[in-house]
């Protein structure tokens, strides 16, 4: 299986130093990124790998059989439907695009050349996220009462500031808080409606949207919401938290902790998962563990060689989650809740 790469920044590199771990293994042959200093450490770690400077160039040059788009999102949907055109299976990091009409297309490209599309929502993956959705699901503690989730950090700039600019980027929070909104969808299904609030530096210059608060409408048996911020000053470290209520218990996981996962129920206190091995590899992501990213992966490549399509994260579905952020964004901008 031949695996190219769109993308070297730290989430393109955190996926290159992964794709050595599989088995069985996969040919990792192509890398593209237009800055020099991203080809320059690229062809350091990688020095097998041939390298391109742009993205375009490198799918039309050679075949690959899995291409990993891990660019700007605004580019998101142009090489995705480039490379499906081409005859790959595509892995397009998170968000799917930048908007619902992008999503649209990269199905239907899918769909007309038969080739898959996974889209990186990797809490979906995430063990202490996975043992949250199987709790509710199975009501090992009863029915669930309230859900609140916090995902808060520092800014994000990226190449030439495109994380700073809506148009490229869509916002701060549409780029972090898209995590727990994905969640959300995932575990509990689409809410009725969405009220958020929030507030922005410079709604032109400086990220749209940083902070925000959303409520999510599942009627009177259910309170559910979530913070998402990149506004925490210098030194703040990233935070990724979230407390789940049933009647019999509270699970509370905190990504700073060790280890991460909680439950409190009858006066005692344990910690799941806290035997799961680790994979830890460095990237210069700030993330707790490369284990997640490793697990989409490799659900990908099965899918991939058992010719069966993604349920786990469906395009479908990473769709559904980039309506909802643009609802959210919607109602902060409004002071409106937004019906779904």
């Amino acid at each position: 299986m031949r695996v190219a790469l769109c993308g070297f920044g730290s989430m393109g590199r955190h996926h290159a130093q992964l794709l050595s771990k599989h088995e069985p293994p996969v040919e990792f042959c192509g890398i593209a990124d237009v800055r020099k200093e991203c080809r320059t450490l690229a062809a350091e770690e990688f020095p097998g790998v041939k390298v391109w400077a742009r993205a375009q160039d490198m799918l039309s040059e050679e075949h690959f059989d899995v291409v990993l788009v891990c660019l700007p999102t605004y580019m998101h949907a142009e090489i995705s439907i480039m490379a499906m055109r081409q005859g790959a299976h595509v892995f397009c990091e998170k968000p799917m695009a930048l908007n619902v009409e992008q999503c649209q297309e990269m199905i239907k490209t899918s769909k007309e050349t038969g080739r898959m599309l996974l889209i990186g929502q990797v809490l979906r993956f995430w063990p202490e996220y996975v043992f949250l959705k199987q709790a509710i699901e199975k009501q090992s503690y009863g029915k669930l009462r309230a859900l609140s989730m916090c995902r808060v950090g520092g800014v994000s700039i990226g190449w030439e500031g495109w994380f700073l600019d809506e148009n490229r980027g869509g916002t701060q929070i549409f780029d972090r808080h898209i995590h727990d909104s994905d969640a959300v969808l995932w575990l509990l299904g689409k809410p009725r409606a969405v009220q958020a609030y929030g507030f922005s530096r410079d709604p032109f210059a400086e990220g749209g949207i940083v902070h925000n608060f959303t409520h999510y409408d599942y009627g009177d048996e259910l309170v559910v919401s979530a913070e998402g911020s990149a506004d925490m000053p210098k030194g703040f470290p990233f935070t990724t938290i979230y407390r789940a209520t049933f009647e019999k218990a509270c699970l509370e996981y905190y990504g700073r902790n060790t280890p991460t996962l909680t439950l409190y129920e009858d006066g005692k206190v344990s910690h799941p998962l806290q035997d799961e091995k680790e994979t830890h590899i460095q990237s210069g992501l700030n993330i707790s563990s490369a284990s997640p990213y490793f697990n989409e992966q490799e659900y990908f490549f099965s899918c991939i060689r058992s010719n069966k399509r993604p349920e786990r994260v469906t395009a479908a579905a990473a769709m559904q989650t980039i309506a909802l952020m643009r609802a959210e964004m919607e109602s902060v901008r409004s002071k409106k809740p937004v019906l779904l």
